[in-house]
Parts: C-alpha cells; sequence; structure tokens
C-alpha cells in the first residue's frame, strides 16, 4: 500500500488497504475472492500528489531518487516483516512504447529481482477527456470502439518484465456495464512487444455510476466511512491478495515465477472476450486473465493434475522431463486425449540499451510426443495464435503470437479425438541467446506449470498420473509441502 509521507492523501491508500483487509465483507466473495484480513505494511514514499509542489519538495532529484527510496523501503519491508508482494497503484504519465524498456520499468524490475518480490502494477486510468465507451455485447462493436479509441495505452511503468500489471473488469450486480467486461477507463496493451501487457485483470469498479451502487466497488475512508471506487489502483491489489495468500499458503518460500506462473496457468478470460472475432485484442485488454481465488488454485480435482517444475537452466543445458500420458486417456494405438496447458515463467537477462530487445536470453518450453519414427512432435500452440499458420511463421509472428522473448510464455491445446501413435510424452526446455550475448554463469530460473485434464471431468487422471510418476521414481508432494523438499535452487 502507497499512501506518503507528510503531506498525505490517506484515502487512496485506506481504499485499497481496505480492500486487501475486508473486502469480501463489503463486496462479497465474487468480487474480492480471498477471506478477508491482512497484514499491511505501509510502504510511505509517494507525497500527495494533491499539494503543488509536494513531490518535488521530496524529490528533487525526481524520479530516480524516488525509486532509490522506494527499493531502500521495500528492502526493509522485505528484511523486517518477510513481506514478497507489494501494490503500487501509481503509474508515471508517460505511455510504454512496443520498441523502449523505459528506465522506470528497468528499475522496478531491478528491485523486484533483488528482493525476491512481486510488484503488482496499476495498468492506468484513461482521462476523462478519451474514455471508451461501456464495452458492449456485440464483438463487432467493440473492435469498432477500440478502433476509434484514443490515448488510452498502458503507462510506465506498467511494461515491466519482472512484475505484474493489472487492468481492471466491471463489477457483476451493476446494471450500467457488462459484468467482468473490461471497464471503460482501464489502459490497453500492448507494451513492450516482446510480451503481453497487462498480464491479468481484476475487479476495479465500473466506470460508469450507478443510481444506488455508485461505482460497484466498496472499501473505507480512513474515518471508516464506506465508499465506493473505480480504478486500476483498485484492481491491483485484488490481484496481489491472492499472489500473499498463494505466498503464505505454501510452505517455505516458492521463487517469484512459480508465484507469478501459478496465478497467470490459472487465470480464466472473461466470457465476453472469448469470441473468436476479439482473439486479436483480448490479451491487450486483460492479459491472461482474471487470476481465481488462491484455493482453487491449489486444489484440483480426480480429474486434472497440475506439475510445478521450478529449476535453473544452466549454459549448454536442455532439460528433459520424460512422462506416461494418463492412462485412462490413452485410446487403441496409442493415441491420447484430454486437454494439456502449460505456462513458463522465466526471470532472462535484460538490457535496456537494446530497445525491444532488451530480453537477451529465450526460454522457452513445449510438451512433446513421441512419434513412429523416434521423433517428438509439439502438441501445444500458443494461448493467444490468431488462426492456424499453413507456412512456417516468420520471426515477427513468432514474437507476437508464440510471445519468443517474453519471458511469460502460455500453450494449451484439446485433443477430444486423441493424437499421435504414442503415450510416451516429455516436457523440453531449452534456450536461445542473441546474437553476442552469453548465458549467465549461475543460469536462468524458470518454473513451468504443467496441467492435464479429462475436459469431461470423468477419468481419473491425478492417479493415473502419480502412479506413472512414482513407477519411474520421481518424488513428489502436494505443493504445500512441496516448497520445502525442492527449494529454487
Amino acid at each position: 500500500m502507497l499512501s506518503g509521507p507528510k503531506p498525505t492523501d490517506l484515502a487512496h491508500g485506506t481504499f485499497i488497504g481496505g480492500l486487501a483487509a475486508l473486502g469480501g465483507a463489503l463486496n462479497g466473495a465474487e468480487i474480492c475472492p480471498e477471506p478477508d484480513g491482512a497484514e499491511l505494511v505501509d510502504v510511505a514514499v509517494f507525497p500527495n500528489e494533491r499539494k503543488a509542489g509536494a513531490f518535488a519538495s521530496y524529490y528533487p532529484d525526481g524520479l530516480p531518487q524516488f525509486f532509490d527510496e522506494m527499493e531502500t523501503a521495500i528492502s526493509d519491508a522485505r528484511a523486517r516483516h518477510g513481506v514478497r508482494v507489494f501494490n503500487m497503484s501509481l503509474n508515471i504519465l508517460q505511455p510504454a512504447a512496443p520498441d523502449r524498456y523505459s528506465p522506470h520499468a528497468a528499475r522496478l524490475d531491478q528491485i523486484a529481482e533483488s528482493n525476491n518480490a512481486i510488484v503488482f502494477i496499476s495498468a492506468g486510468n484513461i482521462q476523462p477527456q478519451d474514455l471508451r465507451p461501456e464495452w458492449p455485447a456485440d464483438a463487432t462493436a467493440a473492435l469498432g470502439n477500440l478502433a476509434t479509441s484514443r490515448n488510452d495505452g498502458l503507462l510506465t511503468p506498467a511494461e515491466s518484465a519482472r512484475n505484474v500489471a493489472v487492468g481492471a473488469l466491471n463489477p457483476p450486480g451493476h446494471d450500467g456495464c457488462l459484468p467482468f467486461a473490461p471497464t471503460r477507463y482501464s489502459r490497453r496493451g500492448p507494451g513492450l512487444r516482446a510480451g503481453v501487457k497487462p498480464d491479468l485483470a481484476h475487479i476495479g469498479g465500473a466506470g460508469s455510476q450507478h443510481p444506488k451502487l455508485g461505482h460497484g466497488l466498496f472499501s473505507i475512508l480512513p474515518d471508516g466511512t464506506i465508499v465506493d471506487g473505480c480504478g486500476t489502483s483498485y484492481a491491483a491489489p485484488l490481484a496481489a491478495k491472492t499472489a500473499a495468500v498463494l505466498d503464505h499458503a505454501i510452505e517455505g518460500e516458492v521463487s517469484r515465477e512459480t508465484l507469478i506462473g501459478l496465478l497467470v496457468h490459472h487465470a480464466e478470460m472473461p466470457t465476453l472476450l472469448q469470441d473468436k472475432t476479439l482473439a486479436p485484442i483480448a490479451k491487450h485488454m486483460v492479459g491472461f486473465g482474471m487470476p481465481p481465488s488462491a484455493d482453487r488454485i491449489l486444489e484440483t480435482g480426480d480429474h486434472t493434475i497440475t506439475l510445478v517444475f521450478a529449476s535453473r537452466i544452466q549454459r549448454d543445458q536442455q532439460i528433459n522431463f520424460r512422462f506416461q500420458w494418463p492412462a485412462s486417456l490413452v485410446g487403441p494405438e496409442g493415441k491420447c486425449r484430454g486437454r494439456a496447458k502449460i505456462t513458463l515463467v522465466s526471470t532472462p537477462p535484460l538490457d535496456a540499451r537494446f530497445g525491444s530487445e532488451f530480453v537477451r536470453v529465450n526460454i522457452n518450453a513445449v510438451l512433446q510426443q513421441e512419434q513412429a519414427n523416434g521423433g517428438w512432435k509439439g502438441r501445444l500452440e500458443p494461448l493467444y495464435l490468431p488462426s492456424r499458420r499453413e507456412a512456417p511463421p516468420i520471426e515477427a509472428e513468432r514474437i507476437e503470437h508464440d510471445l519468443k522473448w517474453s519471458p511469460v510464455k502460455v500453450l494449451a491445446k484439446t485433443f477430444p479425438q486423441g493424437v499421435g501413435p504414442s503415450s510416451n510424452w516429455r516436457l523440453f526446455v531449452e534456450y536461445l541467446t542473441r546474437a553476442g550475448e552469453v548465458m549467465p554463469e549461475e543460469g536462468v530460473p524458470f518454473t513451468v506449470i504443467v496441467t492435464i485434464s479429462d475436459p469431461d471431468a470423468e477419468q481419473p487422471v491425478f492417479n493415473d498420473m502419480r502412479q506413472n510418476l512414482q513407477a519411474l521414481g520421481i518424488q513428489i508432494a502436494d505443493i504445500r509441502t512441496a516448497a520445502r523438499i525442492t527449494p529454487r535452487v
């Protein structure tokens, strides 16, 4: 929570803190899905922006000095209280550029990495004169509205590569807008060419007021008064709360990559944005979607299994993990059916001097099935692939759609009729460096999350996979204890 030193503006920070501490009681589980209650640390570094000259009086050297103070405060909170999840509901009024990794994002990324922390950043609010119309039910009309919108791109440092940017969705139960649609004020991506921004979306309150419900998102003022409000400032802490609950629920300290990966992997695309017509722009509005509660992320049923691989890839190394597809999903002649999804989150070296090529090492993960000739064939497709490609994609398409060079990648595929000749599969992780770049001596940390499921929710996928892995002599454990058994390496 950022509220600031004197002169202070306590209302904004208190509204955010109220959402984290008692959002469920005020808004219900559909908007605030985590249990109420939170321990908050106030990182008091931002002065009241309504006081003329306040920022310059505290930071005469400008934004670099502000980020220095922010790093000191985060390091102190990390050392004293073990805080790893921070909410930063403020933006610098500069648009993110697709070919420039801003110094503000670079500084924030350095702070997060050095403290093994995650900062949840608001995507930014559109100025009143540029507000879009409310999101319509018709997909073609939605595209038309976006085509005529102006000055609604992300603000820095929301293009951050180490942290999580959050856009805003409409609340349910508000007559003036469609539930879970992108709000009219939430800024959109893309950020940098290498990646998806914003990363996630959450409820931020409606941009149009209801006669009784106002903006449809409620919290408190410093004097305890219940008020309504809206803004990406209020969507970010709801996503941050889920990350904090995950971090608290999992024994030991899991990596940053694992926490981000769990949120992204289980995020759900709002129904309104699942229309194929909206595929080209959905990721720019809500990223990978809205994360469910931490309980839903950690608990799986009998018909699905999620495996988490947290490791570090070294120079000249490839990682190859072989396994058997769940027996209950294997048909005649080895055809494998079901659904598979993988999410990769890595922390590659970054260098702002190279502009849009600032990510210097590309970590890639694929799920492959063994073929009759002994070779291996990748079976999943990038989540935001616009259509089936007949020809091999060019490099620009790999960057835009396959998320080549992006630290976060998601691939998925459903096989209703079954594919391939074999139940032998493997997770394969490899890397590629930019020309002239050398893989860091310490390697690159990453997490891959793999989910295999039966879309019909009938077959015992969990037990099948568990038995397969145990037969291979692989030590597995529930994620609540896995962090203790397999620490970050």
